[in-house]
């Protein structure tokens, strides 16, 4: 286990704070992390980078193909990052302008965000930013960036006891503990998008809720520096208007290797499926049933007002007693 702790590879993660403010909450949670990765956690280099520079985005910035050199600095930065982590205040319910300045300059083509880990943490009134990152979330579906789902960090900064010093630094014990574990969690997601193998003494101090690994898979395949495997690429097979099924069990094929297993399985659970319940069929059938129920009710109807109108023409006599018959009646 040591072997395999010394040979993991270090990963680049690049950290941008929604706030330009000096003594910024959220910049303290990142100066917290970098001491973390310096002191406490080992495998990660966190690079801040500063985004008050940027200017705001505007194509007409964008001479031959090229951007400002500002842009492309940051860019560069971005790029050669392996994951990348968000501290942000929410504004008016969502995201900053510097922020989201910042990462509309990112996606430019080509979009460096592309295939990376993030995480995203804030410090904000009531929920903590809470719907800040939400929104973030849904930002990162677009560019491609793959969040951590747990553990989430959200900080109410005007609590009691104080979560920060005078200077904006963080104090707060338990929300340190939270933040290491942040740092935990993108690590091994990193490696895991990396197609790398981590060492799960690493891990072993944040929980997995969904998923929890064995025992036995403390047996696993040490990394080398060189061996993290570039971003995967986004399947080709997207966007192509075909339904989900189709493409989810494509890209589970291709990324497993299991196309065997997964067409026996798919023989074995979809084959009534696809032969007798298809949807069009399914359709039809909710179709007839709608129309017969309705049939049945109009003759009831109908049934009932012409009993009662024989019932009349026969002096109230009962229509199943010894006069006329039911059937002759209504004939």
């Amino acid at each position: 286990m040591e072997a395999m702790a010394a040979a993991k590879p270090v990963i680049k993660v690049a950290a941008l704070c929604g706030s330009l403010r000096e003594g910024s909450y959220n910049r303290g949670l990142l100066r917290y992390a970098m001491e973390l990765t310096k002191e406490e956690i080992d495998g990660i280099q966190i690079d801040y980078i500063d985004i008050s520079p940027l200017p705001m985005l505007n194509t007409d910035l964008e001479v031959d193909g090229k951007y400002p050199p500002v842009v492309e600095a940051f860019r560069q930065r971005i790029l050669v990052a392996d994951s990348i982590l968000f501290a942000s205040p929410e504004y008016n319910y969502s995201v900053t302008g510097p922020l989201k300045n910042a990462i509309d300059w990112a996606s430019r083509s080509p979009n460096v965000f592309a295939n990376k880990a993030a995480a995203i943490v804030s410090v904000a009134g009531s929920l903590g930013g809470a719907r800040a990152q939400y929104h973030y979330r849904q930002i990162g579906v677009y560019l491609d960036l793959h969040f951590i789902n747990k553990p989430e960090f959200f900080l109410n900064a005007y609590e009691s006891p104080a979560k920060f010093d005078s200077d904006g630094n963080l104090i707060d014990p338990a929300s340190k503990k939270r933040m290491k574990k942040v740092l935990l969690a993108l690590q091994a997601f990193t490696l895991q998008l990396r197609g790398c193998n981590f060492n799960l003494s690493t891990t072993s101090e944040f929980p997995r809720h969904i998923g929890r690994l064995p025992e036995e898979a403390h047996v696993l395949t040490p990394c080398t520096e060189g061996s993290l495997a570039p971003p995967f690429p986004a399947s080709t097979r997207y966007k192509l208007g075909r339904t989900s099924e189709t493409y989810d069990w494509y890209d589970m094929e291709t990324c497993n290797n299991e196309r065997s297993v997964l067409s026996q399985f798919q023989d074995e659970h979809f084959r009534l499926k696809n032969k007798r319940y298809t949807p069009n069929v399914r359709e039809r059938m909710y179709k007839f049933g709608l129309v017969a129920s309705w049939v049945f009710f109009l003759i009831v109807i109908m049934l009932n007002y012409r009993v009662n109108s024989i019932e009349d023409a026969c002096c109230k006599r009962n229509v199943f007693g010894r006069s006329l018959d039911l059937w002759v009646a209504y004939s």
